[in-house]
């Protein structure tokens, strides 16, 4: 069972008082997937730039 179609980009859930933000990362290009949890961690993610940052690492980029 699956839990719906994997649409590439950022994704931040769960963020209402009392819960634990998760931030999950897919590049549907390279099938990378990257998730943190936790406020301050995500906080962190968040500020690192990730869609930026695995751009210019991404193994299956185009563009040299």
């Amino acid at each position: 069972m699956t839990s719906g179609p994997w649409r590439g980009g950022l994704a931040v859930r769960r963020m209402q008082k009392g819960q634990v933000p998760v931030a999950d990362l897919l590049c549907v290009a390279c099938w990378f997937h990257r998730r943190v949890t936790g406020r301050a961690m995500v906080r962190d993610f968040l500020n690192s730039k990730p869609i930026e940052t695995h751009r210019d690492q991404c193994p299956a980029k185009t563009n040299p």
